[in-house]
């Protein structure tokens, strides 16, 4: 959901999918909702077999998906014709471990490849501004990485320890000398946040990752 909310060009995808669950038509738009008269992003929605349609913005997104799996069954097809429709990759109905059957997803996450072109500790805010995993926590401790943790307050990283606000971007990347890529002086011990990115195929292309070529 986040996606959805975030991203104003997700609204459009947002359109298919209300549509794909409930029927009639949903459309991307925008329109001035009371009371102060903002202009919010959204969806038009009309029903089947109506003239009249309706806009929601994408506040309304988390109640209207809600709804949506409330008022229908999906069977394995139509999880499949989602998973497709918002990941952008192959899926398909097959039996797993011990034979049960469920829903394969060819990922395509072998073929990413990071380039080192800097691009997601320079650009992406929410890459180098975000919140350390425990586990991160813990680790730093235990490595003395007194360094790291200086970069650290109430968990969030990355805040500069000179004015205690967002850095704005990565502290630790450093561009290698004559060439266009960078590198990492914590490779050995980044943030899970930054060892799991990209988290998809779909998370690369919408952040601007190059890794896919």
């Amino acid at each position: 959901m986040d996606d959805f909310r975030s991203d104003p060009k997700q609204y459009d995808l947002f359109a298919k999918v209300y549509s794909f669950l409930v029927g009639g038509k949903a459309v991307p738009g925008e329109e001035k909702c009371p009371p102060m008269g903002i202009r919010y992003g959204g969806i038009w929605y009309r029903p089947e077999n109506l003239k009249e349609r309706r806009f929601y913005n994408w506040h309304e997104f988390d109640d209207l998906l809600t709804q949506a799996f409330s008022l229908r069954s999906l069977s394995g097809e139509d999880i499949v014709k989602l998973y497709k429709m918002v990941f952008g990759v192959n899926a398909f109905i097959g039996n797993g471990p011990e034979e049960k059957v469920g829903i394969w997803v060819e990922t395509e996450m072998e073929r990413f490849k990071c380039i080192q072109c800097g691009h997601c500790c320079l650009n992406l805010y929410d890459s180098y501004c975000t919140t350390a995993h425990e586990e991160d926590l813990i680790r730093w401790k235990e490595e003395g990485r007194w360094d790291i943790l200086g970069y650290i307050d109430g968990g969030d990283l990355w805040i500069s320890p000179k004015t205690g606000e967002d850095v704005t971007r990565c502290p630790w990347l450093r561009k290698l000398p004559r060439t266009e890529k960078y590198s990492c002086r914590i490779h050995d011990t980044k943030p899970r946040h930054c060892k799991d990115y990209p988290k998809s195929k779909k998370h690369a292309l919408r952040t601007g990752c190059k890794g896919f070529g």
